[in-house]
């Protein structure tokens, strides 16, 4: 699943500082090569962004459009005959590096010294889905891993087919795995499939997903790991080359690369000692309550018994205690609400499970030495 939604809103940034009106459109299914035309005419547009990563995508027209376009992750090859036919193209390309992105995930799954590692690809042939299961090949390979891949996703239009023969290769895959999945989307269908299959995640089967769908990735049992891509700075360079195109540079197409702002860990990739059920059952509803301001006591009826066993059980196979671990992912929540410069700083101690403001501020001087103000800016500074 794409999140288009960041790329725009990267976009909408810079053009409040050009003081631009954006519109957003949704292309109806089978929109034909001269939609952007018919848009670009019934608007009078000074400049189209189109992503091109997403599967409804518009098949691009033929000739110049008239008014700088720009490109957001569109095939390289596809760029590469745009930019050679004749006559003048105001024509612009960002993309996504997808090389960083699987590095980061292979950095991440190599630590484990897994006994294979493993690539599920996009449902459809997409030429960033090919360039991570290279990288990730390559990085595996490089230290003598284990190295397996399944494509059949895109053979199958069935999802039920696809499902049927996912699981037969997880089944065979050598465990404990890593695994690394082209997407978010594709992340889901694995755990979904592994889940109905039997195989423990994570302590069989790591799985790490790219783009960081908060939604999705929470929602998915266990929670996923997932590569957080720096969308907001991909739909702000899209903005920064229009804006150069309109103001007649530059004079060849231009190509910029967004990247990624971190790892989110989540209990996909969390690989703890043998445990009962119960902990990572507490695991888990700790992540997803964490923030509605819960106490330890409302996690100890998950993991049964007194107390002090269940108190036990819990730091033995996480290394902390119960208090702590809600702690931590609080601050953990409270940090992405930070880099979200709309929301006021008042807000965030509802948002977080804080009890309230001043705790929230007493707190988070204490394990970060700064204001949560000084904080932010400091957060900020490199965003668009």
């Amino acid at each position: 699943m794409r999140t288009p939604r960041l790329l725009l809103e990267g976009l909408v940034a810079f053009a409040a500082k050009r003081g631009w009106q954006v519109l957003h459109f949704s292309p109806p299914s089978g929109a034909d090569p001269e939609y952007l035309r018919r848009i670009k005419d019934s608007w009078d547009a000074v400049g189209i962004v189109e992503d091109c990563g997403v599967e409804r995508s518009v098949p691009l027209p033929d000739g110049n459009l008239g008014v700088p376009f720009v490109c957001i992750d569109i095939d390289p090859a596809k760029a590469k005959s745009l930019v050679s036919g004749k006559g003048p193209r105001r024509i612009g390309f960002v993309n996504a590096d997808s090389d960083l992105f699987a590095e980061i995930a292979a950095k991440e799954l190599l630590r484990h010294d897994f006994t294979s590692y493993a690539y599920v690809s996009a449902y459809h042939r997409r030429h960033w889905s090919e360039r991570r299961r290279e990288v990730f090949r390559r990085a595996v390979e490089d230290v003598g891993g284990d190295f397996r891949s399944f494509d059949g996703a895109r053979q199958y239009t069935g999802d039920s087919e696809v499902s049927r023969r996912l699981g037969k290769w997880l089944e065979a895959l050598p465990k404990p795995c890593g695994l690394l999945a082209a997407n978010d989307r594709i992340a889901d269908l694995v755990i979904s499939v592994a889940n109905r299959h039997g195989i423990d995640i994570p302590d069989m089967l790591s799985v790490i997903g790219i783009d960081n769908d908060e939604v999705l990735c929470e929602s998915m049992m266990p929670s996923l790991t997932s590569v957080q891509a720096d969308f907001p700075r991909g739909g702000y360079l899209a903005g920064q080359l229009l804006a150069e195109m309109i103001d007649g540079r530059p004079a060849e197409p231009k190509f910029l690369t967004y990247g990624a702002q971190k790892l989110v860990q989540r209990l996909s990739t969390r690989r703890l000692m043998r445990q009962a059920p119960s902990v990572r059952s507490a695991l888990d509803f700790i992540r997803r309550h964490a923030a509605e301001g819960i106490s330890a006591s409302d996690v100890l009826p998950i993991l049964g018994g007194s107390r002090r066993h269940a108190e036990m059980r819990f730091k033995a196979g996480t290394g902390k205690s119960i208090l702590e671990e809600i702690i931590d992912v609080r601050f953990e929540k409270l940090v992405e609400l930070l880099e979200k410069r709309h929301i006021p700083l008042g807000m965030l101690a509802g948002m977080t499970g804080f009890t309230s403001e001043n705790q929230l501020q007493r707190q988070f001087k204490a394990r970060y030495g700064t204001t949560l103000s000084d904080y932010r800016k400091r957060l900020c500074r490199n965003l668009p």
